[in-house]
């Protein structure tokens, strides 16, 4: 009789072991597809993958903000005013305007006192040219003396004296101030038909090359600053502005009673342009060198201080360095084991320690 063979039913749990083993070579797969940049390499050391940037000497500033307007400069300008007491008829011009030499700036008229000064020494006079020809006349009867003669001419002299230095001062007319030069208008602190006393400022004009700027300063950074020290100043309400270079001209001794902070005045480099009463923010250069400078990422701050991990043939070497001037983006560094050109771990760094091995991903 001849027999047909059939195959044997699999048992289920050898179904279920080949099964299983293909699950744990897929999971095993993937893992090692998937794994950081940090892994296990041959002699079980571990290798970072880092960003490097080289280091190099930069020209490093560190500055102090501070803000503040431009105003006139003190003892530069040129105030206008009369030596009699006057009435304002006409204000000519406004603050902040540009005149020119010659510019008509403010109309004026003596007050009705100062004319009637001028009446009065001008009667004076008139009275005595009259007493001294009635001298004269009976001087020839022999009704008075030579010294009664003298006396009357020093009379009549004092009196077109008084009446001269009036007319002369202008108190007689009206009067127009004008610009003595080329400048900008200050101030106005007068207003028309106003009537002033002898003396009293009118108007004030300034040289636009005779701007200053107040700046205001905390009183713990006076301690940085000193006369001559390099400014720049922006103007903050401009859309493009270069920084004008400028210098400390003056520091005040005492804190301002407005601002509780302490002016200082800043003189502008020829050829600002600033205007009057513009606002302006000033960079005071504090601190300035050549120095080794890289990023502040790069530094690494360890309970002992700071570290700095350079590169060498595919290992981090570490340095201890401190820390000089700083900006908002950089730091001075300083340390004996520092060469220009070395390369500086700046991404990854925080994972490093001293001769671990590191593949460089790219130079920034």
């Amino acid at each position: 009789m001849k027999h047909i063979w059939q195959p044997r039913p699999m048992p289920v749990l050898l179904i279920a072991v080949l099964i299983g083993a293909g699950i744990w070579y897929w999971y095993t797969s993937w893992v090692s597809s998937n794994l950081p940049a940090t892994a296990e390499v041959e002699g079980n050391s571990s290798v970072a993958t880092i960003t490097v940037t080289p280091l190099t000497r930069q020209h490093l500033e560190e500055t102090l903000t501070a803000y503040g307007t431009t105003e006139a400069a003190p003892g530069e300008s040129q105030r206008f005013s009369v030596p009699y007491e006057c009435r304002v008829r006409k204000v000519r011009v406004t603050p902040g305007q540009a005149v020119q030499d010659h510019t008509p700036l403010i109309d004026i008229e003596p007050s009705q006192e100062t004319k009637l000064q001028l009446d009065s020494a001008r009667g004076q006079r008139a009275a005595a040219w009259r007493q001294l020809k009635l001298i004269r006349q009976r001087l020839k009867m022999n009704l008075v003396t030579r010294q009664d003669l003298l006396l009357a001419q020093q009379n009549l002299q004092a009196a077109q004296i008084r009446v001269k230095s009036l007319e002369k001062r202008g108190a007689g007319h009206l009067t127009t101030l004008h610009a003595i030069s080329a400048g900008i208008v200050s101030g106005i602190p007068v207003r028309e038909g106003q009537i002033l006393p002898p003396g009293t400022p009118l108007i004030e004009t300034i040289d636009q090359s005779k701007v200053v700027v107040r700046l205001g300063i905390e009183l713990e950074d006076v301690a940085l600053l000193h006369s001559g020290q390099a400014v720049r100043l922006i103007p903050i309400h401009r859309a493009t502005s270069q920084p004008i270079e400028s210098q400390i001209r003056l520091i005040a001794q005492g804190v301002n009673i407005s601002t509780r902070l302490v002016d200082i005045l800043v003189t502008p480099g020829p050829q600002a342009g600033l205007l009057l009463n513009e606002y302006v923010r000033g960079e005071i250069v504090v601190g300035a060198q050549d120095t080794f400078v890289v990023p502040r990422e790069a530094v690494v701050p360890t309970p002992n201080g700071y570290l700095l991990y350079t590169v060498d043939k595919g290992v981090a070497l570490a340095h201890q360095v401190d820390l000089g001037l700083e900006t908002d983006h950089q730091v001075e560094i300083r340390g004996d084991t520092l060469k220009e050109g070395q390369l500086v771990a700046v991404v990854g760094n925080s994972q490093l320690h001293n001769g671990m091995a590191v593949t460089v991903a790219s130079p920034r």
